[in-house]
């Protein structure tokens, strides 16, 4: 058996065959994220970091379970 990889898009937990996901693969995860709106990884402490569709993230749990979410393209990364 294989190890699945778990993360978060807003508050829901998905898993991940491999320990890299891309930007683009997280935006086509059901129910996916629109090209209008932009991809961010939160970051304890920081304003969150966009990752765009070719961006790699390593999603291994190290630092816990990486948690995505998105916002409209406008508007201000949150805490």
């Amino acid at each position: 058996m294989s190890k699945k990889y778990k993360f978060k898009i807003e508050n829901t937990t998905h898993e991940w065959p491999n320990q890299i996901i891309t930007g683009s693969e997280v935006r086509g995860i059901a129910p996916g994220i629109p090209e209008n709106m932009d991809l961010f990884l939160k970051e304890k402490g920081k304003p969150g970091r966009l990752i765009k569709n070719d961006d790699k993230v390593d999603i291994s749990e190290e630092s816990g379970i990486e948690k995505f979410y998105s916002q409209e393209a406008t508007s201000t990364p949150g805490k």
